[in-house]
This record gives C-alpha cells, structure tokens and sequence, in this order.
C-alpha cells in the first residue's frame, strides 16, 4: 500500500514540528506549510527522512492554500490528511478592543481556517482513496484535524481574542464534520493546554490537577490517533488533554 500524505498546516512555536516528526516516523510523507521560513527550516531539519516537503508563505487566503496543496501534490501526487494549527492571538483585555484590530484577527484565524476546510476538502473530493489494509472499517477519503488550545473550552484572563477565535475554529469544525460526514471525510481537533500557556501564565499549573501542560509530542501522539484508521468512527468530535483541569473546582493545592 502506498504511503499517505500528511499536510501540515501551520507549525506554532512547537506542536507542528512535532506532529511532523510523529507522522513520518510512522511511514507517512509529510509536508509542513508555515509563513515562517525558521520555523519550516527547523521543522524539515528535525525529520530523519527524505519523505519531507515544505511550502513557505502565509495560509490565510484562498491563493496560499491552494498553493501549499499544490506543493503537497507536486512532491507527493496527493494528500489524504491534514493538520491544521491555527496561530496564537496576541494576548488583549476587552478594554483594549478596537473594532478594527478584532475583525483583522477573526478573519485571519476563524475565517481562515473554515477557507482551509473548503480548499482541502474539495482536493480530498477530486482524488482517488487508497487501498484499505487490515480490518474493514468504514471508507475513509481523508481526514482534517484541527489543534486548539484550551481556549476553545475555557476563557482565560486577558485572552479575550485568543478565547473568542478559539471557541469559534471550534465551532467551525463541528459544523465541517457535520457536512463532510457523507463525502467519508472525518473532521475532528484535539484540544491541548500548550506549553505556551504554562510559560505565559503562571497560575496554569495550579489548574491542572497533573501539575503541568501537555507535551508537544503528548498532542501529536494524539494527532496521530485521530488521523489513524483505528478512528474511523470518530468525527465531529473533540479530544481534550487538559490533565484533568475540567474536572477541577478551585485550585490545586
């Protein structure tokens, strides 16, 4: 059987480049797409495989997606998963909120990534599945797992747009998984406390009962699952490491 393609779209300070990492070690060819040329440099240099692509510019808008699919097609021939990571907003306080600084960040994550839903489901529509190996399980064209930070559940102090965006991309995903679910294209995300919000807020720890963030290899191991055919029954749906902070009332002594 031939090896499956993993887009990755957007590569954050660390989840992508481990996400990536997962992917290919587990046979997979990968290509990473960030407007970042020193994150894509440092992301390509970390795989140990041949069987890695990139793509440089910025994936907000129909032309930047459609060109890193292009570039995932022209190194590969196809794609059968892609991982969207969305960017972290900059922390702001309601008081702080213009308008016009609101709308231009909206646009850029929830739009954008309801814009990347589109553009690689209908890709995923015009090819051809791969062969099915092992157990039947119910026909799989593709899948899109989007990777969320625990904004998407719970508001954090001054992180309004951060929490606002977050919950929206959310909501995005449930209603794409909704209209792809007949087309066999499972959406899902996986909902992570990230590193980087253990660095920028100190109080994080003392909300999780496991006493720290996830791990960046903790979220792509999760990543991995949700793509894999041993999910092939899940979509719509939502996987959350959050080392037990929703179940908490208070503070962790």
């Amino acid at each position: 059987m031939a090896e499956p393609v993993t887009l990755i779209l957007g590569l954050g300070r660390e989840i992508g480049g481990a996400i990536a990492r997962t992917f290919a070690e587990d046979g997979h060819r990968v290509l990473v797409a960030d407007a970042s040329a020193d994150r894509l440099e440092a992301a390509t240099d970390a795989l140990e495989t041949e069987d890695v692509a990139s793509y440089h510019g910025e994936l907000h808008s129909r032309l930047g997606l459609r060109n890193a699919i292009a570039a995932a097609i022209e190194a590969f021939g196809r794609i059968d998963n892609a991982v969207i990571v969305p960017e972290i907003e900059e922390n702001d306080h309601i008081l702080d909120f213009t308008q016009e600084k609101f709308e231009k960040a909206i646009a850029r994550s929830v739009s954008g990534s309801a814009l990347a839903l589109r553009v690689i489901a209908d890709r995923l529509l015009e090819q051809e599945d791969l062969p099915q190996a092992g157990v039947e399980r119910t026909p799989q064209k593709g899948t899109i797992t989007f990777v969320l930070g625990y904004a998407a559940l719970a508001s954090m102090p001054n992180w309004f747009t951060e929490g606002v965006a977050q919950s929206a991309i959310l909501g995005v995903m449930r209603s794409g998984a909704l209209g792809l679910a007949e087309h066999a294209i499972r959406v899902n995300a996986v909902i992570a406390i990230r590193p980087r919000e253990e660095r920028a807020e100190t109080w994080t720890t003392r909300r999780v009962p496991l006493g720290r963030a996830t791990l960046a290899d903790e979220v792509a191991e999760a990543v991995r699952y949700v793509a894999s055919p041993q999910a092939a029954f899940m979509t719509g749906q939502s996987l959350v490491l959050d080392g037990g902070r929703s179940t908490l009332a208070g503070l962790v002594d």
